[in-house]
């Protein structure tokens, strides 16, 4: 995130048919217009009424791009979030400007639709592609000192669990590593 970026969250529907492309770099890339309309209610008409209109461009990258491109289609109502910039564009020998978010998520609006949600697979070749090295850690030195006591808890070699059998939730050498204790699989 930079400095005084504009971050916007918008629900809209899907304006356009998703275009799809890769780029020379070979990042995926989908871009759609986004259509929202404001509702309101009018008290004088006792009835809900249309208010302002907008059409934003919506770009996307990489694996957020590939998804986009295999969910979505034109009509569907959507959340997206992500980082909004004003872009210069010449139409027709005038200049325009465009609104352009980059999204970083994009969602069906479950208020108006319902969603399947699954999960892509991927090849071992691009989870391979996708983890960075883990850097070499010595191992810890055993240490003296236990775990703070859990109420119910019983100690083991200076890990606290709560019951047998169950993986340890505090190790006495990661009490000033909150981030590693996050990380733990339970």
């Amino acid at each position: 995130m930079a400095y005084n970026e504009s971050r916007v969250t918008v629900c809209g529907n899907v304006a356009s048919g998703i275009a799809h492309s890769k780029v020379r770099t070979g990042c995926s890339r989908a871009s759609f217009r986004l259509f929202t309309a404001e509702r309101r209610w009018d008290g004088e008409q006792r009835a809900w009424v249309d208010g302002d209109q907008m059409f934003l461009s919506v770009t996307c990258w990489r694996a957020l791009a590939d998804n986009v491109h295999a969910s979505l289609d034109k009509g569907d109502p959507v959340v997206v979030s992500g980082r909004m910039t004003i872009k210069e564009v010449e139409w027709e020998g005038t200049p325009r400007q465009v609104l352009d978010i980059e999204a970083t998520s994009v969602g069906p609006n479950l208020a108006l639709c319902t969603s399947i949600t699954t999960r892509p697979r991927r090849t071992p070749e691009v989870a391979g592609a996708r983890a960075a090295p883990e850097p070499e850690r010595p191992e810890p030195a055993p240490v003296a000192a236990e775990a703070p006591a859990l109420p119910g808890a019983r100690r083991s070699g200076g890990v606290a669990a709560v019951r047998e059998g169950e993986p340890a939730l505090v190790r006495a050498d990661d009490t000033a590593r909150p981030k590693e204790v996050a990380e733990a699989l339970f």
